[in-house]
């Protein structure tokens, strides 16, 4: 099966001990890497292995009487076209045009009906396009030309877990075992699928035998470590996570199985700390706060139990953002929305890669540069905040860029510079009034009354707070006088 199916059951069988440990935490499923192979990946990215290989891979046309064929005998010209055009069709896989692959496996299909790898192939396409019916009746056909074939029936039941179909998946894991007794990979699948079924000694049986294929697979060791704790079998669960930690220091599953193990013995110092590398390992993993709070609770250290409660608060709504923000991946709303929710937690290089692509998104316009002058702004970084906004100006002058920009002069005690972006924009509001007032105390040390007058009096006109008994009468107009900006 190729790239994408594989990538379609990434996280599927990764299981959680939070709320019930009848379920385990075990790594997840072995999936397949493309067509022509069976690969397996770990949780942590270990080193890929090739699994069950095509028993019948240059599998010739064998001749057939089936009404359901297209033709019982096929010439020599229609199996070197059909051939091609197969080819042609698995190169479309490689490169992920999985609609022109299946064009190109259906003309080779109609020139010679007889092989079956190329329905297989093509109900491999149909999977990852979400046609599943039509995947269904390929990988099937594939099945019944080559029933020896331990891939075929190893990938339809990887098909079939994806959709939910536990005990068709575990049907197809036994057969294509029996083809192929040493297919370690469908005997850890099938014995993920008996643990989440709760049959934990089939599950036991079927880890134990991977171990027996190939005594290094850390996942399998981690997968009968969990097994073993829903046995109540606690010692040798431990001896089992342990081993796994050896090897692999970083194998996230094992401290979170490991974890478990300490909790249900009620050793919570251990179970605390197992769960709390791997919150360092994954730290937006939810589960793991879940867990921790959990234990948390049962060791009775409330404050710690909030802390974790408030933290998971926290990363849903950021998985909430991100949720969004990949059905509308340019929204510069929601990257805003994101960035400031950075921000208030303090996570000020991520904020800053959001604003950056908000600038990227918006060089038409220069919104982003005026946005990101904001932040300066508020973070007192004036040259910065003016830099930002005098770029978004030269693109295209806006209101809010003249406005940001005039607070930062304003904050600067530039009042001149100030007032000048504040007429730009059009703003009225106190601290235009109050840049009006600075001036106008400016104006009059100079001696320069009646422009001293007149700035007062645009002044008291935005904030009538400032009030006309504050006008030196000897100097000034007793009552203001509203006149236009010039």
């Amino acid at each position: 099966m190729n790239r994408q199916i594989a990538g379609m059951l990434v996280g599927f069988m990764l299981f959680s001990g939070c709320g019930s440990e009848s379920q385990p935490a075990t790594q997840q499923a072995v999936k397949p890497e493309d067509t022509s192979k069976i690969t397996a990946q770990t949780a942590v990215g270990n080193p890929r292995e090739t699994a069950i290989a095509e028993s019948e891979p240059h599998q010739k046309p064998v001749p057939t009487t089936s009404a359901n064929d297209a033709q019982a005998v096929v010439d020599q010209t229609s199996i070197q076209k059909a051939e091609e055009f197969y080819l042609r069709g698995m190169e479309f896989q490689k490169q992920g045009k999985l609609a022109e692959s299946t064009q190109e496996l259906t003309m080779a299909i109609k020139l010679n009906p007889q092989v079956s790898r190329y329905y297989f192939h093509r109900g491999s396409a149909w999977a990852d396009l979400k046609q599943d019916a039509n995947a269904i009746v390929d990988l099937t056909k594939a099945i019944e030309m080559s029933p020896k074939n331990a891939q075929y029936f190893y990938t339809r039941a990887l098909f079939f877990m994806t959709r939910g179909g536990t005990e068709l998946a575990v049907k197809d894991f036994t057969k294509a075992i029996e083809c192929q007794p040493d297919s370690h990979q469908a005997l850890n699948n099938r014995g993920l699928l008996f643990a989440t079924t709760g049959k934990l000694k089939e599950a036991r049986a079927d880890f134990e035998r991977v171990l027996e294929i190939k005594p290094d697979s850390i996942d399998a060791m981690n997968n009968l470590g969990f097994a073993l704790m829903n046995l109540n079998e606690m010692d040798k669960a431990v001896e089992v996570l342990n081993h796994v930690l050896q090897l692999n220091p970083k194998y996230l599953n094992a401290y979170d199985n490991r974890g478990l193990v300490w909790k249900k013995r009620k050793e919570y110092d251990k179970a605390i700390a197992d769960f709390t590398k791997a919150i360092e390992l994954s730290p937006g993993n939810l589960k793991f706060y879940r867990q921790r709070m959990a234990v948390y609770q049962l060791a009775k250290q409330p404050e710690k139990q909030k802390a974790d409660e408030e933290k998971i608060i926290w990363l849903q709504k950021l998985a909430g953002l991100n949720e969004r923000l990949a059905k509308t991946p340019d929204d510069t709303e929601l990257i805003l929305e994101r960035a400031q929710f950075y921000l208030a937690s303090d996570m000020r290089e991520k904020a800053m890669k959001d604003y950056a692509k908000i600038v990227e998104l918006t060089q038409d316009t220069g919104r982003g540069y005026y946005i990101r002058g904001a932040l300066y702004l508020e973070e007192n970084k004036l040259d910065r905040c003016i830099q930002e906004c005098s770029r978004a100006i030269n693109i295209q002058p806006q209101p809010e860029a003249y406005s940001v920009r005039g607070d930062a002069f304003m904050k600067q005690g530039d009042v001149e510079h100030a007032l000048r972006d504040f007429e730009r924009a059009k703003r009225i509001d106190e601290i235009v009034a109050k840049a009006y007032l600075m001036r106008s105390k400016s104006f009059k040390e100079r001696g320069e009354h009646d422009k001293a007058a007149e700035d007062y009096e645009r002044a008291v006109a935005i904030d009538p707070s400032l009030g006309p008994g504050k006008l030196d009468k000897d100097k000034t107009a007793g009552k203001p006088v509203i006149r236009p900006i010039k």
